[in-house]
């Protein structure tokens, strides 16, 4: 029987510009904890900062708070959606799709979180595909002082009726101070919560653990299931992130995560050939050019 494990708090900072900032959580800090997450950034931008680029062997998923402008998502498996604050887009990039997103209006703040999340190496050489998920299928669990989004997969009774390309539990949750919502953790399955505002106290059997604005922490890995309580010290949003650990070794470079130096050299081989397609500028539009 395993017993659950819970990571040290990381606590992050801020750092950017005008144009691009962000908080910055990487899954080498915490011990395979987050797995199959690979990492996400919660962030601000008012331009198209990175531009056209190539995702492969991993899931980049956008999700955006009420308070952003509208982001444009264009790719070269030809998806072009608009992504409405509290959407969400799924890009599984499987064997390799180029991408970009921009904010409408030009120079509007998009504010979001970009995840982005682990394919398991026996589909890495599969086609990318796109899913889009509306606000308006994101079903809520309130009442009292609590309120849930879930974005994908489920809590309590509450699921999303989306099928996602893999299984997800992605919740966006807002507490009034002195509320508690409690969530049964998956056996094996790890999780990730993030505090974006106010303070929370979370307790498990592991133990009791307070994390104020900017903190990660990651538990799981329980061969039982795991109830999580939190307690919000004061008004709170957090992320919370749980999926099931794939244990696999990742070979990676930008955006593309592969799970050998072999794999890794054919994607980076198939961008440079256009195979995975291409996204260029023209008389001040973009085109998209089809994979070769």
């Amino acid at each position: 029987m395993k017993k659950l494990q819970t990571s040290s708090i990381v606590k992050t900072m801020e750092a950017g510009n005008n144009e691009f900032s962000a908080r910055k959580i990487r899954s080498k800090n915490f011990d395979g904890l987050m797995d199959p997450i690979i990492g996400f950034d919660h962030f601000k931008l008012t331009n198209d900062v990175f531009g056209a680029h190539p995702h492969a062997g991993m899931s980049a998923i956008s999700y955006l708070f009420d308070d952003s402008v509208v982001y444009h998502n264009l790719d070269s498996i030809g998806t072009n959606r608009l992504i409405t604050p509290g959407s969400m887009m799924w890009t599984w990039a499987g064997s390799g799709v180029v991408h970009t997103e921009f904010p409408v209006p030009a120079g509007g703040r998009v504010h979001g979180l970009q995840l982005f999340v682990n394919i398991a190496a026996h589909n890495k050489q599969h086609g990318p595909q796109s899913v889009y998920v509306d606000r308006e299928q994101i079903p809520e669990m309130s009442g009292d002082g609590v309120r849930v989004k879930v974005v994908s997969g489920s809590t309590a009774d509450v699921s999303s009726p989306v099928a996602t390309p893999e299984q997800l539990d992605f919740l966006d949750v807002f507490l009034s101070s002195g509320k508690s919502f409690q969530h049964m953790l998956h056996p094996d399955w790890t999780a990730t919560i993030y505090v974006i505002s106010g303070g929370l106290d979370l307790q498990t059997r592991a133990g009791n653990s307070k994390l104020v604005a900017g903190d990660v922490i990651a538990i799981g890995l329980s061969s039982e299931k795991e109830t999580l309580t939190f307690n919000a010290a004061a008004d709170s949003q957090f992320i919370f992130l749980s999926g099931q650990p794939l244990n696999e070794e990742i070979y990676s470079s930008g955006a593309m995560a592969m799970s050998s130096p072999a794999e890794l050299g054919k994607a980076i081989s198939d961008f440079e050939e256009g195979k995975m397609g291409f996204i260029t500028m023209e008389e001040d539009e973009l085109k998209v050019i089809l994979p070769v």
